[in-house]
């Protein structure tokens, strides 16, 4: 199997120098995702999990974490536990991304990852809207246990993602996912791109207030918000 791979970057494991590990296929149907063709350009210029674990064992004086990405992990249990494996034994600190959609395996695995990142995508009541429709069983059900999964950890190795998105992350859908978090949950907000993008000065000045209202919003929830431009 191939994945895809970045070398190095600052911004994918906060605090941490590290390399992402994205591994195709998810199970959501996201308007805004940056990854909708992730497992065509793997096809083309993916890397092998050898060449992967070559690479780290030169790049380990460089690199302090390996996040593993997608798609969305949690849907290859026994490739993704391995992968936890083949990089502790390499002494990196481990940062997993997941939509909160395969607790169990969450739940499996979190104890062998150094931090957790979900995402948070829209109000509960929205989300069978987003996935596939053999998700809408047990969707919910996941979603809420991963939460409380991670609100069980240390602050400072969990934190909620919500992406901006105007149709999805509105007013409404914010304060719902807020009424999900602790007070010290890290909420991150990062600003949508791939839908209505601003064109012009007065939509841009129109864009920044409602970023800033969303920000407004998801401080009321947590005293650890921050935007991600």
């Amino acid at each position: 199997m191939k994945f895809g791979f970045l070398k190095h970057s600052l911004v994918d494991y906060p605090g941490e120098v590290c390399a992402v590990v994205f591994i195709p296929g998810c199970n959501f149907h996201c308007s805004y995702c940056h990854n909708q063709n992730l497992e065509a350009d793997v096809e083309h210029n993916g890397w092998t999990s050898e060449q992967i674990l070559s690479y780290l064992r030169d790049a380990r004086r460089l690199l302090t974490g390996v996040c593993i990405s997608g798609g969305e992990p949690t849907l290859q249990e026994d490739l993704l536990s391995q992968l936890i494996e083949h990089f502790k034994a390499l002494n990196l600190k481990i940062k997993l991304d997941t939509n909160g959609s395969r607790s169990e395996v969450l739940k499996s695995v979190a104890p062998e990852v150094d931090y957790v990142a979900m995402d948070l995508k829209t109000s509960p009541k929205r989300y069978l809207k987003l996935a596939h429709p053999n998700e809408a069983s047990s969707l919910l059900t996941n979603l809420n246990a991963s939460v409380e999964l991670l609100l069980q950890r240390p602050p400072e190795t969990y934190e909620f993602r919500t992406t901006l998105s105007p149709f999805w992350a509105d007013e409404n859908a914010l304060h719902d996912i807020g009424r999900m978090l602790k007070e010290e949950s890290r909420w991150y907000l990062q600003r949508c791109r791939g839908e209505a993008e601003p064109r012009n000065a007065f939509e841009r000045l129109k864009e920044e207030h409602r970023l800033q209202r969303a920000v407004d919003i998801a401080k009321g929830y947590s005293k650890y918000v921050d935007l991600r431009r």
